[in-house]
Order: structure tokens, then C-alpha cells, then sequence
């Protein structure tokens, strides 16, 4: 049994790492669970544990499902919390809309709920997780900086590839290792 999860890794320049280094330090004094920046993804399903025996031929599914889907660009924009700036639970960078994104999720899923996996009925609200909250004792720092970084440009990234991980939880956070990397189709 492994922990799995499909997913788009997000590669940034330095320049955008500074601008979310520049947020860390701003909110240095919080307890927050900052990601590391290797470690920056958006998730299109989580699986949980997942059977070994499922693993090879969902991984074969997957393969040959999204061969021919195109890679696609993703405009990174706007800083914002989850649950609410009173109780963030959640640091996150949005993702502008795209119908590809959209397009890859539904295709991910259709694959995913042929292995018994059940589908979540929530609209699928892309983001890339940045930190997760432990305490903020400064609410209104926090609400300045999701204010002023709202409209802030992260860039724009090539997704041209979905990552099949398994992920294992330590004391330390997280260690995601790759299962599978699948090459969306060069246009």
C-alpha cells in the first residue's frame, strides 16, 4: 500500500522563488509550514493509499491516456489563504483559469474512477499550496500581504509533463517520489 497522488510539477525561475521568498520573510515570525520549493505542485487527484496492484496498470492507463493530450501554459496569479484571513489554514498562489487544465483534470479523473477511486463532486479550484498554517498572531500583517499581492504576477509556466508520486509522510513534512513521469505531447 503507498500514499499516491497525480500531480503537475510547477518549475519557477529565480526570480519568481524570490517573490515567494520575499512572502516567507514577510510572515517569518508565523508558524507556518512553508513547501519546499522542489517540492511546489498542483494536485489534480489525490489517491491516498493506494493497492500495489493497482499502482502498474493505472500507471499503464494513465500513459496512454495523456500521450496525446497537448502541453499547455498556466498563468500564476494572485495570493491568497484558504479557509479565511480570521482562520487560515492554507497559503496559496492561484492559477488563472484554463480549459486545458480543466480539460486534463476531467481526462485524470475519468482514468482514475475506472480503479474504483471516487471523484470529488467540488469544482476543482487549481492553486499551489505554498504553506500550510499553524498560527498567525499578526492577522491583519497577513491580510496586508494577501491585499497587496492579489493581482501579483508569478509568471507563466509550460506544463508539459503529470507526475504520478508517491508521497511519505515524515516528521520532517512530506517526501514525494516519482512513480511516473508522463510527456504531454509537444504541439
Amino acid at each position: 500500500m503507498k500514499r499516491t497522488f497525480i500531480a503537475i510539477k510547477i518549475p519557477f525561475t529565480k526570480q519568481e522563488l524570490g517573490i515567494i521568498t520575499d512572502i516567507q520573510d514577510a510572515l517569518k515570525k508565523e508558524k507556518i509550514k512553508w513547501v519546499e520549493s522542489w517540492n511546489l505542485h498542483i494536485t489534480l487527484f489525490f489517491l491516498g493509499d493506494t493497492d500495489d496492484n493497482i499502482i502498474q496498470p493505472l500507471t499503464e492507463k494513465l500513459v496512454k491516456q495523456l500521450k496525446t493530450t497537448k502541453y499547455f501554459n498556466l498563468v500564476l496569479k494572485g495570493l491568497g489563504v484558504f479557509k479565511s484571513i480570521r482562520d487560515p489554514k492554507v497559503i496559496w498562489i492561484g492559477i488563472n483559469k484554463s480549459n486545458e487544465l480543466q480539460m486534463l483534470k476531467n481526462e485524470i479523473d475519468a482514468i482514475v474512477s475506472e480503479f474504483g477511486f471516487k471523484t470529488d463532486e467540488r469544482e476543482f479550484k487549481p492553486h499551489l499550496t505554498l504553506g500550510r498554517v499553524k498560527w498567525v498572531g499578526n492577522k491583519s500583517g497577513l491580510k496586508k500581504l494577501i491585499e497587496e499581492n492579489a493581482e501579483t504576477d508569478f509568471g507563466e509556466v509550460a506544463i508539459d509533463q503529470v507526475i504520478f508520486y508517491e508521497s511519505r509522510l515524515t516528521p520532517q513534512g512530506p517526501v514525494y517520489k516519482s512513480l511516473k513521469q508522463i510527456d504531454l505531447k509537444k504541439n
